[in-house]
């Protein structure tokens, strides 16, 4: 996609589809400020992940899989959802879209108190996604999936 016909696309239709992991910087570091026990984070940082970012009727899910865990988010810009983690802690988060493109949600862990704040957006055709906990910054880098595209592509067809 060149970046003319990527600034005209809304965020939502960036976003969208299956995503595989390209890389990751920092990403022990973030999930130990998390609380994220140990066997849980080396498991998270050795598998291959894929997300999927669909969206119906106002309603996001993304999907996150990967060899060991699969986990499934479901919310609505602005709404407040409560949800439970693939490693267990349950927690409160509220998804914003903001005018520079960027999806944007908010994390509060409900035992602990400990909070993160990630974004999502795409640049260069990479999904890029940031995080923040504790002063703590991780980010991980994903790839639109070939197979994703090659669909995209046969249905124009």
């Amino acid at each position: 996609m060149n970046k003319k016909m990527s600034r005209t696309n809304s965020i939502e239709t960036e976003l969208l589809g299956e995503w595989n992991l390209l890389s990751s910087e920092n990403f022990d570091k973030f999930l130990e400020k998390l609380g994220v026990e140990t066997v849980h984070r080396q498991i998270s940082i050795l598998q291959s992940t894929t997300l999927t970012i669909a969206l119906e009727n106002k309603v996001w899910t993304i999907f996150t899989e990967g060899a060991f865990a699969i986990h499934k988010t479901i919310f609505e810009i602005g709404k407040e959802v409560e949800e439970r983690t693939s490693d267990g802690r349950l927690v409160t988060s509220r998804w914003t879209i903001e005018k520079d493109r960027k999806l944007r949600w908010h994390e509060k862990n409900q035992t602990t108190g400990v909070e993160m704040y990630c974004e999502l957006y795409v640049k260069n055709d990479q999904l890029i996604h940031k995080m923040k906990c504790s002063g703590v910054k991780a980010k991980r880098i994903y790839a639109k999936s070939r197979i994703c595209a090659l669909r995209r592509l046969s249905s124009v067809f």
